[in-house]
């Protein structure tokens, strides 16, 4: 859940990224490791080894830092929480983004499934297609993405016609 006043009040529901892309840093995490400790063992002791060994590890360590620590927390960081007239994304860990995407605005959600195991895992990239000529704003590797873009296409829907009753309502006749 958010963290940050109001968001936690509002959503109905949060989305993270499909756990899918955490599957690489763990695989490296536990690599990295083994390497790492099977080339600190292989040091050799005395004048060589005095400097090698540490010199290994601060090099496996560099390696889990970038290749496992930084996406887990990338992913960690990123999360969708959708209210009843609004999509907000918050990426970051250490500096956050904000982006809110009022429903008003949408025209048109859909799925992109990029490969048959994102198929059979449910993930996929959520599209959302501005109401103007904007770029449309892709959401890549949610987890039940099919199920996402139902409920989002009955908020867009009503956003819409929300907003197709604001612009038929005739402005008074002025004085």
């Amino acid at each position: 859940m958010f963290t940050d006043a109001g968001f936690e009040d509002e959503a109905l529901f949060t989305v993270r990224p499909h756990w899918k892309h955490l599957i690489r840093p763990v695989a490296i995490l536990f690599g990295v490791t083994a390497v790492t400790g099977f080339m600190a063992a292989l040091a050799p002791p005395g004048a060589a080894g005095g400097w090698l060994q540490p010199v290994v590890l601060l090099a496996g360590l560099v390696a889990l830092l970038r290749w496992s620590v930084t996406p887990w927390l990338a992913w960690l960081g990123t999360l969708y929480a959708v209210s009843a007239d609004r999509l907000t994304l918050r990426t970051g860990t250490l500096t956050h983004e904000v982006r809110v995407v009022p429903f008003v605005r949408v025209s048109d959600v859909f799925v992109e499934h990029e490969s048959l195991i994102d198929r059979m895992l449910g993930a996929g990239t959520l599209v959302l297609v501005p109401v103007s000529d904007r770029d449309r704003l892709e959401l890549p590797g949610l987890p039940h993405a099919a199920r996402l873009q139902s409920e989002l296409m009955v908020l867009v829907e009503r956003a819409a016609s929300g907003r197709e009753n604001r612009l038929t309502v005739a402005d008074p006749e002025p004085l």
